[in-house]
Order: structure tokens, then C-alpha cells, then sequence
């Protein structure tokens, strides 16, 4: 069983989340149709729920929301007209390919009560020996929405081979908590396996000694085998 991270491996917080403000405007059209029009003309369809208060739909401009979403930015303030509305994303559609954005939910939030998000993973560093493996990407964070950091930064430098990084094992920045099992697994270090030098070497020597191996599907002749395969694959 491997050990547990030392203590000295640094683990900062980073930043805030920026407060990002969405321009969005009214939609009246639905449907298929309709929405592939939006998304023709560089719009997002999207929606704006919760809190009691009716259900907005509204599009979004798509390259900038994609811009600013990949940043992993989640928290928002949707102006609406005249009005602000201040939102997380609750769900995000892609085409079937996984490439192309179609669709995005927004769910309202109050700012004064806490949330949980998804916060990004960063790895700072590489370790010095061995293979580094971070099965957690991102991490469940509760706190206040003001609160929530832009990602939770680990400095892996001194990590060593068998060293082991789990949930409990970081330092929640102020104002929040990790709303994760403690013992999920966040990184480890191990062995990098290598091949067996003696079995490669074998090989090579016994190619040496034997003649040219025949190609599957190399013409026996100029005539023979060449055209015939030429005639079945018509």
C-alpha cells in the first residue's frame, strides 16, 4: 500500500472565479428548426430556471459562452433586458460527436446561500521518478458563489514513487469544503514498467538469421498473383 503524500507538497488555493456577465437575449421560436436557426446565426439556446420565478428562454452568444466556459468558469450574471439574473450552469448538450454545443442550462442561485460545483484539478510540477496518474480531474466544492476558487492547485514535486493523494489529504480554501468521499483517490505515483531487454534482443537475433518474411499481399510475381488479386477485388 502505497504512503500517503508528505506533508511538505505544496497545495495552494488559486484565485477566485472572475465574475463573468452573459448578455443574453429573448427567444420566441422553438423547436428543432428554430434552434438550429439560432445556432446557424452564432447563438446558444438556453434556459434560465429556479428560485420560484418563471422559466426564461433566451440565447447566448455561442462563441463566447464556449470561450468562456472552457476557461471553466460556471457562475454567472445573466443580463436579461433591463434585469440581472445571477446563475450557475446546470447543464451543458452536445451533438452526438461530443464536439458541438447545442444547448445550455442555467439554474438562478441566491448569493447568500451555499452551492456545489465542480472545480478543476491543476497540477503544478512533475515528478522527479515514476508515473504520475490524477484520476481526479475535478474536485466537488461547497461554498458561497462569491467563494469558489478558479481551481484547486497541487504542487506534485515531491512526490515519490508509491506516494498516494487522496481527498483528506487536502487543505480546503477558506470559506469552503471538498464535498467528496475522503478517501477517493486524487493522485498517486508508480513504477513505470519496463520491457524485458532479453526478449527483444531474442527477436532481433532470430530475425537476423532468417530470410525476408513474405508480405501479405506482395506480388509472388509480375503477372501472376498480382493480377488475379487486382481481378477479385473488382
Amino acid at each position: 500500500m502505497g504512503s500517503v503524500i508528505p506533508a511538505q507538497v505544496e497545495i495552494r488555493e488559486d484565485r477566485a472565479m472572475d465574475e463573468i456577465t452573459l448578455n443574453t437575449q429573448m427567444r420566441s421560436d422553438y423547436g428543432r428548426k428554430a434552434a438550429n436557426g439560432y445556432r446557424a446565426d452564432g447563438l446558444l439556446p438556453a434556459n434560465i430556471y429556479g428560485l420560484g420565478k418563471d422559466n426564461l428562454t433566451v440565447t447566448v452568444d455561442r462563441k463566447e459562452f464556449s470561450q468562456i466556459f472552457m476557461e471553466g468558469h460556471r457562475i454567472f450574471t445573466l443580463e436579461v433586458g433591463e434585469t440581472k439574473e445571477q446563475g450557475v450552469i446546470k447543464e451543458v448538450q452536445y451533438d452526438a460527436l461530443g464536439s458541438e454545443l447545442l444547448h445550455v442550462d442555467f439554474t438562478r442561485i441566491d448569493i447568500h446561500q451555499k452551492i456545489t460545483l465542480d472545480v478543476a484539478i491543476e497540477i503544478i510540477g512533475t515528478v522527479a521518478n515514476g508515473a504520475l496518474d490524477v484520476p481526479m480531474k475535478e474536485i466537488k466544492v461547497e461554498s458561497l458563489p462569491a467563494g469558489f476558487p478558479s481551481s484547486i492547485a497541487v504542487n506534485v514535486i515531491e512526490m515519490k514513487i508509491g506516494d498516494v493523494l487522496r481527498v483528506s489529504d487536502l487543505e480546503a480554501p477558506e470559506g469552503c469544503r471538498f464535498a467528496e468521499e475522503p478517501d477517493a483517490l486524487v493522485a498517486q505515483v508508480s513504477a513505470i514498467v519496463e520491457e524485458e531487454e532479453e526478449v527483444a534482443g531474442g527477436e532481433g537475433e532470430e530475425g537476423a538469421g532468417a530470410d525476408e518474411p513474405e508480405v501479405i499481399g506482395k506480388p509472388q510475381d509480375e503477372d501472376g498473383d498480382s493480377a488475379e488479386g487486382e481481378g477479385s477485388g473488382e
